[in-house]
C-alpha cells in the first residue's frame, strides 16, 4: 500500500439536508460548493476542495472516508496491491480507488491536488482534521488501518477505550477507532488554524443559538484544543487546533493514556456533557 499522506474528506447520509446546509454554512462556517435535491459538497477556506458531503438517505451514517496519495500512479499500485490481499473494490471515478474496510463502509482515495490556505477573514475551518469511527470489532478495524493500509499507532487510551492512529504525515492523528455497541460515527473534526480562529468559530455558532456540547478545552492525547456541538441529525461536529506534530517517527513512542478526566481535558474545564456521551455512542446514527 502506497504512504497516505491525509483524511481529505467524509461522506454522511442524513434525512433531511436544509437544516444541515443551514447549520454548516451559517454556524460551522463552511462554503457550499453546490447541491441537488439529495446531495451537498461543502469547502473549507480554500473553497475548492470538498471536505464534506452530505448525502440524503433514510438512515444517518458514515457513508465514506476519503483520503490521499500522492499521485495517480500511487493510486493503480495500492489497487494492485490491495487486491492482492483480498480487498473488495468497488466501481470508482478515473484516477480514484474506493475500498470496503471490515465494517462495510467505503474508503476512498484520491491523487493529492490540494493547495494549502491560511485562514481567512472569517476565520472558516481549513480542513478536515480527523474522524473517530465507533466498531462492533474495533480490534478487526484497527488491524485493517495498519496492517492493510499502513497507519501507525500515535497513541491509545487504557483498554484499548480509543486507538489514535496517523498516516504519512505529522499530524500525531487522522483518525480514531473505539469500541461501539454498533458501526457508526462518533465525531468527526475540522482544523480551524489557531485558537483565535476556533473561538471566532465558536462565537459564530453561538451568534445562531447553538452552544457546545462539550469545550472549550485541551485534549491530552494529541494535544489538541477542542468544542464539539451536534449538528441537526445528531452527529457531532468538532472545531479543533494546534494537534501535536511528530517531525521524528523514531522518537515518538505511543502511550497508553489512562481514561480519566484529566487526560480527556487537560484544562480542567470540564468532561462531556451526558448529551455528548449520548451522541458520541453513536446510538442515533449507527451505521
Amino acid at each position: 500500500m502506497r504512504p497516505i499522506r491525509r483524511l481529505q474528506a467524509l461522506a454522511l447520509e442524513i434525512p433531511a439536508l436544509d437544516p444541515s446546509i443551514d447549520y454548516y454554512t451559517k454556524g460551522f462556517g463552511l462554503r457550499l460548493m453546490q447541491r441537488s435535491a439529495d446531495r451537498a459538497d461543502f469547502a473549507g477556506a480554500d473553497g475548492r476542495t470538498v471536505i464534506l458531503t452530505l448525502h440524503r438517505g433514510a438512515k444517518p451514517c458514515l457513508r465514506t472516508l476519503t483520503f490521499v496519495l500522492d499521485s495517480t500512479h500511487d493510486i493503480e499500485r495500492a489497487e494492485a496491491a490491495l487486491r492482492q490481499r483480498g480487498v473488495t473494490i468497488v466501481p470508482s471515478p478515473q484516477n480514484a480507488l474506493t475500498v470496503v474496510d471490515p465494517d462495510g463502509r467505503h474508503i476512498g482515495f484520491v491523487a493529492d491536488d490540494h493547495i494549502d490556505t491560511g485562514p481567512d477573514a472569517e476565520a472558516r475551518p481549513l480542513h478536515v482534521s480527523h474522524v473517530v469511527i465507533n466498531s462492533l470489532d474495533a480490534s478487526r478495524l484497527t488491524a485493517f488501518f495498519v496492517d492493510t493500509l499502513g497507519f501507525t499507532v500515535a497513541d491509545r487510551y487504557e483498554q484499548d477505550l480509543l486507538t489514535f492512529l496517523r498516516c504519512a504525515q505529522p499530524q500525531h492523528h487522522c483518525i480514531g477507532i473505539s469500541p461501539g455497541a454498533q458501526n457508526s460515527l462518533n465525531h468527526f473534526s475540522v482544523d480551524c488554524g489557531s485558537i483565535d480562529a476556533l473561538m471566532k468559530g465558536v462565537g459564530r455558532m453561538q451568534k445562531i443559538g447553538l452552544t457546545p456540547i462539550w469545550g472549550p478545552g485541551r485534549h491530552g492525547p494529541g494535544g489538541n484544543v477542542f468544542c464539539y456541538f451536534e449538528d441537526p441529525t445528531g452527529f457531532v461536529a468538532e472545531f479543533t487546533c494546534d494537534v501535536i506534530q511528530i517531525h521524528d517517527d523514531a522518537a515518538w513512542v505511543a502511550r497508553e493514556w489512562p481514561r480519566v478526566p484529566d487526560t480527556a481535558n487537560v484544562w480542567g474545564t470540564g468532561g462531556p456533557s451526558p448529551r455528548a456521551i449520548e451522541l458520541m455512542s453513536g446510538r442515533l446514527t449507527a451505521g
